[in-house]
């Protein structure tokens, strides 16, 4: 006691948590009475940092080890922490327990066997001096790769043809599903179908070919073998719809339907588009048959399609009576536009006559 101020100062190490009761007696002198005075002090456990070490990732099948640190130690002989571990094989973890050292340091061990993300959760429960504590880690298990690969029955498709896309997968261990998507330009990627693989490790389906067109694979792994896709890409042809102007009837050669033009008509001949490609370019070419064969005479330069996606040329031919012709359009793409190829139309025939 400090004669001066008649205070004291206690000074204890509580090496629990919880409540304390400190009682003080004062055992009495010739001129004071013995007396005692008590006071109630709540001393809460430690809340102990929880580390791990884990590697980022691991080889499958092999041992895995790694360390662990509690704070606040020391820790009674004979406390344990619990290791839990999740994978894509285990919806209820696998669990079991390790030691914690005096110091707090633990070590786990472990052989995964699944691939993929394998997350340790470490806990300890707790005890008279310290809180409970949980850390997690999650360890990348190696997987090895199959192969994917994904194919079409053309590079290039009319408008509105039938893709039939087959997607192929290798040695896998206990996943055999395959999904398979498409992305049009421009457009979202979306599923176009789910399933799991034949004998021989297809899976087909088919899709409608409007502008150029990637189609993807993918398989999302299994427990031994990782994640993989593969890609296609094919491309789009446009609809041309072709017409001629001016002819007065139609006739028939070798199976063929000709047009019928007076030879004092320039006959014309119009294209639309489909899709709209209005302001890209549209040409004309025209053969004339003679000599066995049919040989071209003119393309025409560029006529900028219409806001209606739509082109008219008048053809101009010399010594053209009782001879035979073919006119074709084409649409040739902006460099500007990816979402489909250039395309040829379709020949239409005529014939000119007095």
């Amino acid at each position: 006691m400090d004669p001066a101020t008649l205070q004291f100062t206690v000074t204890d190490a509580p090496g629990v948590g919880g409540s304390f009761m400190y009682v003080f007696t004062y055992a009495g002198d010739a001129t004071h009475q013995p007396s005692e005075s008590a006071m109630s002090i709540m001393v809460a456990p430690y809340a102990p940092t929880l580390s791990l070490n884990a590697p980022a990732t691991a080889v499958r099948g092999a041992a895995l080890s790694f360390g662990g640190k509690l704070g606040d130690g020391p820790y009674a002989a004979g406390r344990t922490v619990t290791v839990s571990r999740k994978d894509a094989a285990h919806s209820t973890p696998v669990t079991w327990t390790t030691p914690v050292a005096a110091d707090g340091t633990i070590t786990v061990k472990d052989t995964p066997d699944i691939g993929g993300a394998n997350t340790y959760t470490v806990t300890y429960p707790g005890d008279a001096s310290h809180k409970a504590a949980t850390a997690l880690a999650t360890v990348q298990v190696s997987r090895a790769a199959t192969t994917l690969t994904v194919a079409s029955s053309a590079s290039s498709y009319a408008y509105g043809a039938t893709a039939t896309v087959t997607a192929h997968l290798g040695t896998t261990y206990n996943g055999r599903t395959l999904s398979i998507y498409a992305t049009p330009h421009g457009g979202a990627k979306t599923l176009v179908t789910t399933g799991t693989v034949d004998t021989y490790g297809n899976l087909r389906t088919t899709y409608k070919i409007t502008r150029n067109t990637t189609f993807t694979a993918s398989f999302v792994g299994d427990y031994r073998y990782a994640p993989a896709t593969a890609t296609r890409a094919v491309n789009g042809y446009v609809k041309i719809a072709t017409a001629l102007g001016g002819y007065y009837t139609s006739t028939t050669y070798s199976g063929i339907s000709y047009r019928v033009f007076h030879k004092t008509v320039k006959p014309t001949v119009a294209a639309t588009v489909t899709p709209n490609k209005a302001g890209q370019c549209e040409r004309f070419q025209v053969q004339q048959y003679y000599s066995g064969a049919w040989r071209t005479l003119t393309t025409s330069g560029c006529y900028a399609l219409s806001s209606t996606s739509s082109a008219k040329a008048q053809l101009s031919l010399t010594n053209a009576l009782n001879q035979k012709f073919r006119v074709r359009p084409k649409y040739e793409r902006s460099t500007k536009d990816l979402s489909n190829v250039s395309t040829w139309g379709g020949w239409l025939y005529f014939v000119v006559r007095t």
